[in-house]
C-alpha cells in the first residue's frame, strides 16, 4: 500500500510540527530541530509504500537535525533496522561513536534499538528501508558489525544498489501486485550481497551467538515479553537452536533470564541512594508481571523477600 505525506498541504507554521509528529509515528520517536534560518518555510515530503516484509520510504524536506535519545529508545517495543541511501544532499551521521560524512549513492545501516545522530545541512532526499531484526539477520548474522559504517557509492556493488532503491522510490506509487514482491525480492537479494561481501565471519561461533542473547537479555529485562520466543525471532534462529546454546551452561535460558531479573531488581533494590520507590514499580521496572511474582522469584533465588531485601540494605526491619 502506497500513502504519500505532502508537507506543503499545511500552513507554513505547522509544517515542521506536522512532519516531526510523522516520521515519529512511521519510523520511530526521536527529536528533531529544524536547521533553516529564521524567516524560511520549512516544505518536504513524506511517501511510504509496503513491499510485502519491508517497507521502503522516501523522505526529503528542508535542513534539520535528528536525535534518536536513549529516552526515545526506551519507547519502542521492537527492534529493527533501517537502511538510509543518500540521494540528494549530503549528511553527517553517527552512531556508536563512529561518525561518517553520507554523499549521493552512499548508504548506511542503523539500529532504531539504539541512540542515533543526523545532520542534514541542507536540502536532501532519502529512501529509507525498514526491515526487521528478523529480516535483516536473514541476510547477515551479525547486522551490528555495519553501525556507522558508510557503504560507499563508489563501490561497484553498493553504487548498483544505491541506484536500484532509488529508482524503486522514485517509482513506487505505481508499483502493484507481483511486480511489489520482485522489486523487494531484488532489494533484500542486492543489500544481503553487499553486506555478505563484507561481513567478518558467513555465521557467528555458538559462543559468540551465547555471548550476543545473552548481552541482549541484560539490556531488555524491562520487557515482560522476553523469553526464548521474543529471543529467537530478534536472532532468525529457531527455538531449538536458541535452547541449545544454554545446554553447557549452569542454567537454562529461563532460568538464566530469571536470575538476571532478579539479580538486577535485587541490585537495585539495595542502592541506598536511589529515590524511595514502591516496590510495585520495581516490580514492574524489571519485568515482572507485578509484586507477587517478584516476591515468588526473589524467595526461590535468594530465600528472601524484596522487602526483607532492602531493609536488610537500610539496616532496618523488614516492611
Amino acid at each position: 500500500m502506497y500513502e504519500a505525506y505532502p508537507i506543503t498541504l499545511h500552513r507554513p507554521p505547522e509544517r515542521f510540527d506536522y512532519f516531526h509528529a510523522l516520521v515519529g509515528r512511521l519510523f520511530c520517536p526521536m527529536d528533531i530541530e529544524s536547521r533553516l534560518p529564521a524567516g524560511q518555510e520549512f516544505c518536504g515530503r513524506v511517501e511510504t509504500a509496503q513491499l510485502g516484509e519491508v517497507r521502503l520510504a522516501k523522505v526529503a524536506t528542508s535542513p534539520c537535525l535528528v536525535r534518536r535519545r536513549r529516552e526515545d529508545v526506551a519507547r519502542i517495543s521492537q527492534a529493527a533496522y533501517l537502511v538510509k541511501f543518500q540521494t540528494r544532499g549530503e549528511a553527517l551521521w553517527r552512531q556508536r561513536d563512529r561518525e561518517v560524512h553520507l554523499r549521493p549513492g552512499d548508504f548506511v545501516l542503523c539500529s532504531v534499538s539504539e541512540p542515533y545522530w543526523l545532520e542534514f545541512r541542507g536540502p536532501y532526499e532519502m529512501p529509507v528501508l525498514a526491515l526487521t531484526t528478523t529480516a535483516m539477520r536473514r541476510l547477515t548474522p551479525d547486522p551490528d558489525q555495519f553501525l556507522g559504517v558508510r557503504l560507499p557509492g563508489e563501490e561497484a556493488d553498493c553504487g548498483l544498489l544505491s541506484s536500484f532503491v532509488a529508482q524503486a522510490a522514485a517509482r513506487m506509487s505505481a508499483l502493484s501486485g507481483p511486480m511489489i514482491r520482485r522489486v523487494e525480492a531484488n532489494i533484500l537479494d542486492l543489500l544481503g550481497g553487499v553486506l555478505a561481501a563484507r561481513t567478518r565471519a558467513s555465521r557467528p561461533s555458538a559462543a559468540q551467538q551465547l555471548a550476543q542473547v545473552k548481552a541482549f537479555i541484560g539490556a531488555r529485562l524491562h520487557d515482560r515479553r522476553l523469553g526464548p520466543t521474543l529471543l529467537a525471532a530478534a536472532f532468525g534462529m529457531s527455538t531449538r537452536h536458541l535452547h541449545s546454546l544454554f545446554e553447557s551452561e549452569p542454567m537454562t535460558l529461563s532460568r538464566f533470564i530469571r536470575a538476571q531479573r532478579v539479580q538486577a531488581a535485587r541490585a537495585a533494590l539495595e542502592n541506598c541512594a536511589a529515590p524511595p520507590r514502591s516496590l510495585t514499580e520495581f516490580a514492574l521496572d524489571f519485568g515482572f508481571y507485578d509484586l507477587s511474582h517478584m516476591t515468588r522469584s526473589f524467595r526461590c533465588e535468594f530465600g528472601l523477600t524484596p522487602s526483607e531485601v532492602r531493609a536488610l540494605a537500610r539496616g532496618a526491619r523488614p516492611d
